[in-house]
Formats: structure tokens, C-alpha cells, sequence
């Protein structure tokens, strides 16, 4: 899985597969016709930069950790990368507001 568009139709399809949502569904959420989906997910087709957003905001996914995923692991340590595998982006972020509060609640101290 070398292609990043191969790396962000795999996260496409996890992502919808996590939130239960058939392709039929995540296309009609869009206004697209199922096939873009199909096609995307199976690495078919290479998708207009458009739809790649459109999918990413509907999903919650971020563009650049599934497109560049090296870049992010050179920047965190495996062990926090393995603790946010699987969540959606909505979940990394409440955990992240939840580390600035402790944080905060201690430089208060």
C-alpha cells in the first residue's frame, strides 16, 4: 500500500465500516452516486481532490495522517500512535482537550 490514495481508500473503508454505514449510505450522505465510493474504496479510481475532502469531513478523517502516515509517526511516538488507532478524529480530539485541561489544572497547582 505504497499509493496514498490506496492508504486513504483504506481509511475510507474503516472509517465507514466503524461508523456502520454501507457505501450506498456514505454516498447518499454526499449526493454521489454509490459506484464513486465503491470505486474509490477498491482503489478503481483516482478521486477528484473534491471528493477526497468531501469524504474526509463526512468521516472524520484526517488527510494527512492517512495520506502521510510516515510523517506523523516521525513526529509521535508509536505508543500514543497506538492508543488513537481506530478512533475518529472527533474522539482524538476530545482527548486532546481533555490532556489541555489536566494540563492546565496543573500549572495551577
Amino acid at each position: 500500500m505504497n499509493n496514498p490514495l490506496d492508504l486513504f481508500a483504506w481509511k475510507v473503508r474503516s472509517e465507514r465500516k466503524r461508523q456502520h454505514l454501507t457505501q450506498k449510505q456514505l454516498a447518499e450522505r454526499l449526493g454521489m452516486n454509490p459506484r464513486t465510493i465503491i470505486d474509490l474504496e477498491t482503489c478503481q479510481s483516482n478521486p477528484k481532490f473534491e471528493t477526497v475532502i468531501l469524504l474526509a469531513r463526512e468521516l472524520n478523517i484526517s488527510v494527512d495522517a492517512a495520506i502521510f502516515p510516515e510523517m506523523v509517526s516521525a513526529t509521535v511516538s508509536k505508543t500514543v500512535i497506538d492508543f488513537f488507532a481506530g478512533k475518529s478524529e472527533a474522539e482524538i480530539q476530545m482527548y486532546i482537550a481533555l490532556c489541555k485541561q489536566a494540563e492546565a489544572i496543573q500549572k495551577d497547582k
